[in-house]
């Protein structure tokens, strides 16, 4: 925060440039992050008092505490626009007129043991007249900008509340946890306003309490910054709100649970009521998310950078998959089964608990955009616990560690794959030629063409799958031994192609690279679109589906069992596989010591398949992204924080149908 005159803010507002300073010579603090029609003032939490003022008051500490609204600055951090004061009420009441801004009784309590001096009084109007000063050129600012503006004025609870707001049985006269001063609102314009606010915050969901709401008078705040505004700002509708301090103890100190919940859901609430006030003055339809900054927090990038460093070196399958694949798979086989492959991992190249410790070292709270926060909250814990999951390759803790990532098949998934496991075969699906590794790979290339794909195509030894995407290198690999049908290869190319590299290259496009990183449910989501795609080229066959079914059944056998021999007679002997292909599914299952990832295929598939039918999933395809962040990837697009993706998967642009058959068979899938 910078130390500014007077003059120099003034010229930051004329200009409209970002603003982070306290006044100069004075507890007066100004943030404007962007000019939006949105301000927040917060006059009665600071503590600061001159040693002239402390010498004089005649107020107990805890008395003292109850007057000064401790905290209640600390609720507004995500908001675009900010001015609280460090400055103690008690010497400088800014809620109360000019000529009587230094009080000499609050709530009928006597403040100083000694009258305030002449130069204690001319202090206290100075810093008055100053907070006042700069708020009418903020808000003539916003006026000219917008022709409107919401003025927040948060106050904390009234004193004594605590016990009420701490859950104590209330009476009909008890304010709610958030009490709207509504006899200071200017009216008819206020009541849509007061009507919004009343919905949004009863709907906020808060640790152990329950938001609770009322209106009326509440004569200690003051009623002067409404009066003034009232006159000065006919455009500004000023909400004067008071809220209950169960944000923190009767010490002072935050609840960070709590003070984070109410910062988001006031963050949300009031941009809402902001564009409610817009709607009524301007008729044009608005909504919160219209009015929220258009530019990328600073912040943000900087922190998504950092974060991509540290994610380097963090891929899941290249540490997972066996480096003795081929071998293994020879030895059992010639063995018929009766001894477990002993696979073999590379070496891990990062320090795991050095790079745990920097990731929760990042500077997230200093992002002011309450969904990103949440965001990249959400990927350094999905980080960490790749980190637990890596470390733990080849030890018992594996199985437990995958669990927590990936989770495991829930009783509908298993349902889903024995249902798909019933189904009659479908001859016409094993006609045809089948083609080698070697022949696949200039069809491959011709498909990355014909799509524009800038991507290479490789063999490789070292893949369970047939073939895989290489994020790093921009590259397809496809397994060596690999064979398949005219029709796998379609599935296939739209499967890697069409979704994991498409969403990759799309990724390196972002202005934000946490795309690139996966977020929370990327897995589900990515094989869901991909089985997705193979569906609506056209090309999804029954032999496909029951490989996804076989893998759920697989998943859920290693997790009673945890026996390598006993997953793969189960496949050969109950299901009719063969020897090799069982190998194969046992393998990607019972790798690193228990791969639960493999259940996500098939209700990726379900929920993507959903999706699509209900809503517009084109949001999804901008990186890996989960299912649950479609909605914030929309509005991060909305809003421009976001590139539309660039690149969409040819299946989704022209969709194709499947035979009868497998659209019965998907449409019955749960």
């Amino acid at each position: 925060m910078q130390m500014l005159s007077e003059a120099a803010i003034l010229t930051l507002i004329e200009n409209r440039q970002p603003i982070n300073a306290r006044l100069r010579g004075s507890g007066l603090q100004l943030r404007v992050d962007e000019y939006v029609p949105l301000v927040c003032t917060v006059l009665h939490a600071g503590t600061e008092l001159r040693p002239t003022f402390e010498q004089r008051l005649q107020l107990a500490p805890r008395t003292r505490s109850q007057l000064e609204s401790v905290g209640t600055d600390a609720l507004v951090e995500l908001l675009p626009i900010t001015l609280t004061t460090a400055t103690s009420r008690l010497a400088c009441d800014l809620n109360f007129p000019l000529t009587k801004c230094l009080r000499r009784r609050i709530n009928n309590r006597g403040l100083w043991q000694r009258p305030p001096t002449k130069a204690m009084q001319q202090l206290s109007q100075r810093e008055h007249q100053r907070f006042y000063h700069l708020l009418d050129a903020l808000l003539d600012a916003l006026e000219a900008d917008h022709g409107h503006c919401l003025l927040i004025d948060l106050h904390g609870g009234a004193p004594g509340s605590d016990e009420v707001a701490a859950g104590e049985p209330k009476t009909d006269a008890t304010p709610g946890l958030f009490h709207l001063i509504d006899t200071q609102v200017r009216m008819p314009d206020g009541e849509a306003v007061i009507g919004c606010l009343n919905q949004q915050l009863q709907a906020l969901e808060l640790p152990h309490i329950e938001a609770s709401i009322s209106r009326g008078e509440a004569p200690e705040t003051g009623d002067y910054l409404s009066a003034h505004v009232n006159t000065r700002h006919e455009q500004t509708l000023t909400m004067p709100i008071q809220i209950q301090p169960v944000f923190r103890d009767d010490k002072g100190q935050l609840y960070p649970v709590m003070t984070d919940a109410l910062q988001h859901g006031l963050h949300t609430s009031l941009y809402e009521a902001a564009a409610t006030l817009a709607r009524q003055l301007s008729n044009r339809r608005v909504s919160g998310h219209d009015l929220m900054p258009s530019q990328m927090p600073a912040e943000v990038l900087r922190l998504d950078q950092a974060l991509k460093k540290l994610a380097r070196g963090l891929e899941t399958l290249l540490y997972i998959n066996p480096i003795n694949i081929s071998r293994e798979e020879r030895r059992f086989l010639r063995n018929k089964g009766r001894t477990a492959p002993d696979f073999s991992y590379r070496q891990l190249r990062i320090d795991p608990f050095a790079h745990r410790e920097k990731l929760y070292r990042l500077p997230v709270d200093r992002i002011r955009e309450p969904a990103l926060r949440q965001l990249y909250r959400d990927v350094i814990d999905t980080l960490a616990a790749r980190i637990d999951l890596l470390v733990s390759i080849g030890t018992d803790r594996f199985l437990y560690n995958s669990l927590r990532y990936y989770g495991e098949p829930t009783p509908e998934d298993l349902a889903n794959a024995h249902f798909l496991l019933h189904a009659a075969d479908r001859p016409e699906e094993q006609n045809g030629p089948r083609y080698r590794s070697e022949e696949m790979v200039p069809f491959f290339e011709q498909k990355a063409r014909d799509w524009g794909l800038e991507c290479k195509v490789e063999l490789s030894d070292r893949l369970l799958a047939q073939a895989m995407v290489n994020n790093g290198r921009k590259a397809l690999m496809v397994r060596r031994s690999s064979q398949a049908s005219e029709s796998e290869m379609h599935a296939l190319a739209h499967h890697e192609l069409g979704v994991h590299m498409v969403t990759s290259l799309n990724a390196a496009a972002q202005p934000l690279k946490v795309f690139t990183l996966g977020l929370p449910g990327n897995t589900h989501a990515q094989e869901g679109l991909a089985i997705l795609s193979e569906y609506l080229c056209g090309h999804l066959t029954l032999k496909r589906l029951k490989t996804l079914a076989l893998r759920v059944v697989a998943v859920d056998q290693m997790l009673r069992h945890n026996d390598f021999c006993r997953t793969w007679r189960m496949l050969v002997e109950d299901h009719q596989c063969s020897e090799e292909e069982a190998f194969k599914i046992t393998a990607r299952v019972h790798r690193g010591g228990g791969f639960t990832k493999d259940h996500l295929y098939l209700s990726g598939f379900s929920q993507a398949l959903k999706l699509w039918r209900s809503d517009d999933i084109k949001g999804l395809y901008v990186g890996k992204t989960g299912f649950s962040s479609l909605p914030l990837i929309n509005e991060l697009i909305a809003r421009g924080l976001v590139e539309a993706p660039e690149r969409l998967p040819d299946s989704l642009i022209n969709p194709q149908t499947c035979s009868a058959e497998i659209a019965y068979l998907v449409n019955c899938i749960r």
